[in-house]
Protein backbone atom coordinates (compact mmCIF):
# COMPACT_ATOMS: atom_id res chain seq x y z
CA UNK A 1 0.00 0.00 0.00
CA UNK A 2 1.38 3.69 -0.84
CA UNK A 3 1.28 6.74 0.45
CA UNK A 4 -1.04 7.74 -2.62
CA UNK A 5 -3.46 4.87 -1.97
CA UNK A 6 -4.35 6.54 1.48
CA UNK A 7 -4.92 9.88 -0.01
CA UNK A 8 -7.48 8.10 -2.38
CA UNK A 9 -9.63 6.77 0.18
CA UNK A 10 -12.86 8.89 2.05
CA UNK A 11 -12.16 11.60 4.05
CA UNK A 12 -8.24 12.02 2.83
CA UNK A 13 -8.78 15.51 2.35
CA UNK A 14 -10.03 15.99 6.09
CA UNK A 15 -6.92 13.75 6.74
CA UNK A 16 -5.17 15.55 4.82
CA UNK A 17 -6.29 18.77 6.24
CA UNK A 18 -5.76 17.99 9.97
CA UNK A 19 -2.00 17.08 9.32
CA UNK A 20 -1.19 20.34 7.95
CA UNK A 21 -3.14 22.80 10.71
CA UNK A 22 -1.48 19.91 13.45
CA UNK A 23 1.78 20.64 11.78
CA UNK A 24 1.31 24.61 11.51
CA UNK A 25 0.41 24.74 15.34
CA UNK A 26 3.73 22.79 16.35
CA UNK A 27 5.55 25.18 14.18
CA UNK A 28 3.69 28.27 15.83
CA UNK A 29 4.44 27.31 19.15
CA UNK A 30 7.95 26.07 18.64
CA UNK A 31 8.41 29.78 17.23
CA UNK A 32 6.18 31.09 19.29
CA UNK A 33 7.03 29.79 23.06
CA UNK A 34 10.57 31.54 23.93
CA UNK A 35 8.63 35.09 23.23
CA UNK A 36 5.85 34.35 24.95
CA UNK A 37 7.96 33.11 28.47
CA UNK A 38 10.43 35.91 27.88
CA UNK A 39 7.45 37.96 27.56
CA UNK A 40 5.65 37.13 31.16
CA UNK A 41 8.96 37.07 33.21
CA UNK A 42 9.07 40.54 32.14
CA UNK A 43 5.53 40.90 33.24
CA UNK A 44 6.08 39.07 36.21
CA UNK A 45 8.93 40.75 37.15
CA UNK A 46 7.29 44.67 36.83
CA UNK A 47 4.58 43.06 39.05
CA UNK A 48 7.32 41.63 41.60
CA UNK A 49 8.80 45.35 41.70
CA UNK A 50 4.85 46.90 42.84
CA UNK A 51 4.78 47.76 46.38
CA UNK A 52 1.98 46.58 48.29
CA UNK A 53 0.22 49.95 48.09
CA UNK A 54 0.41 50.04 44.20
CA UNK A 55 -1.50 46.64 44.28
CA UNK A 56 -3.87 47.36 46.77
CA UNK A 57 -4.59 50.52 45.29
CA UNK A 58 -4.26 48.80 41.55
CA UNK A 59 -6.42 51.05 38.76
CA UNK A 60 -7.06 53.88 41.58
CA UNK A 61 -3.49 55.28 41.11
CA UNK A 62 -5.01 56.68 37.92
CA UNK A 63 -7.63 58.72 39.93
CA UNK A 64 -7.00 59.25 43.77
CA UNK A 65 -4.05 61.52 43.76
CA UNK A 66 -2.67 60.53 47.16
CA UNK A 67 -2.33 56.97 47.93
CA UNK A 68 -2.18 58.28 51.73
CA UNK A 69 -5.49 60.37 51.51
CA UNK A 70 -7.11 56.89 50.95
CA UNK A 71 -5.30 54.88 53.50
CA UNK A 72 -6.47 57.70 56.39
CA UNK A 73 -9.91 57.18 55.13
CA UNK A 74 -9.89 53.63 55.61
CA UNK A 75 -8.13 54.13 58.83
CA UNK A 76 -9.94 56.68 60.65
CA UNK A 77 -13.62 56.42 59.09
CA UNK A 78 -15.21 53.69 61.39
CA UNK A 79 -16.30 50.28 60.04
CA UNK A 80 -20.09 51.16 60.75
CA UNK A 81 -20.17 55.05 59.83
CA UNK A 82 -21.03 56.43 56.25
CA UNK A 83 -19.12 59.15 54.46
CA UNK A 84 -19.48 60.70 51.57
CA UNK A 85 -16.64 62.35 48.70
CA UNK A 86 -16.54 65.79 48.14
CA UNK A 87 -14.72 67.05 44.63
CA UNK A 88 -14.12 70.69 43.49
CA UNK A 89 -15.59 70.17 39.66
CA UNK A 90 -12.25 72.80 39.82
CA UNK A 91 -10.28 70.59 41.57
CA UNK A 92 -6.71 70.05 38.73
CA UNK A 93 -5.08 67.72 40.64
CA UNK A 94 -4.68 64.19 39.34
CA UNK A 95 -5.87 62.67 35.91
CA UNK A 96 -8.75 63.39 33.75
CA UNK A 97 -10.55 61.16 35.31
CA UNK A 98 -10.27 61.85 39.12
CA UNK A 99 -12.97 64.29 39.50
CA UNK A 100 -15.64 62.09 37.72
CA UNK A 101 -14.47 58.79 38.87
CA UNK A 102 -12.60 59.34 42.22
CA UNK A 103 -15.87 59.04 44.44
CA UNK A 104 -16.95 55.72 42.69
CA UNK A 105 -13.16 54.45 43.35
CA UNK A 106 -13.68 55.25 47.06
CA UNK A 107 -17.26 53.37 47.51
CA UNK A 108 -15.21 50.40 45.98
CA UNK A 109 -12.25 50.94 48.80
CA UNK A 110 -13.86 52.16 51.52
CA UNK A 111 -16.24 49.01 52.17
CA UNK A 112 -18.22 47.90 54.57
CA UNK A 113 -18.66 51.30 55.01
CA UNK A 114 -21.07 53.11 53.03
CA UNK A 115 -21.43 56.80 51.22
CA UNK A 116 -24.23 59.08 51.84
CA UNK A 117 -25.29 62.53 51.19
CA UNK A 118 -25.60 63.57 54.56
CA UNK A 119 -22.71 61.72 55.81
CA UNK A 120 -20.69 62.67 58.78
CA UNK A 121 -17.32 62.19 57.15
CA UNK A 122 -15.93 63.19 53.98
CA UNK A 123 -13.02 62.83 52.08
CA UNK A 124 -12.22 66.18 50.19
CA UNK A 125 -10.59 67.12 47.20
CA UNK A 126 -9.98 70.76 46.40
CA UNK A 127 -13.46 71.32 48.44
CA UNK A 128 -14.05 74.62 50.58
CA UNK A 129 -14.11 73.12 54.21
CA UNK A 130 -16.18 76.06 55.76
CA UNK A 131 -19.16 75.08 54.01
CA UNK A 132 -20.11 72.40 56.09
CA UNK A 133 -20.13 74.96 58.91
CA UNK A 134 -18.58 75.60 61.76
CA UNK A 135 -18.76 71.98 63.53
CA UNK A 136 -16.70 70.74 60.33
CA UNK A 137 -13.22 70.23 61.52
CA UNK A 138 -10.36 68.90 59.40
CA UNK A 139 -9.02 65.66 60.38
CA UNK A 140 -6.16 64.89 58.12
CA UNK A 141 -4.74 67.06 55.85
CA UNK A 142 -2.47 65.62 52.54
CA UNK A 143 -1.23 67.27 49.83
CA UNK A 144 -2.85 68.24 46.73
CA UNK A 145 -5.52 69.63 48.68
CA UNK A 146 -7.04 66.73 49.56
CA UNK A 147 -8.44 66.17 53.25
CA UNK A 148 -10.43 63.90 55.50
CA UNK A 149 -13.35 66.26 57.29
CA UNK A 150 -16.12 64.81 60.28
CA UNK A 151 -18.78 67.47 60.81
CA UNK A 152 -19.58 67.71 64.33
CA UNK A 153 -23.52 66.35 65.88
Amino acid sequence: MSAWSWLERPGAPVRVGVIFLVAVTVIAAIAGLPHAFRERSDTATRNAALSFSDREIAGGNGLIVDQQAAYEARARIPVHASYRVAVDPRYRGGSDLTVPYVASWFQYFLMPRRPAPDAPWIVCYGCDVSQYGPRAQIVWRGPSHISLVKVGQ
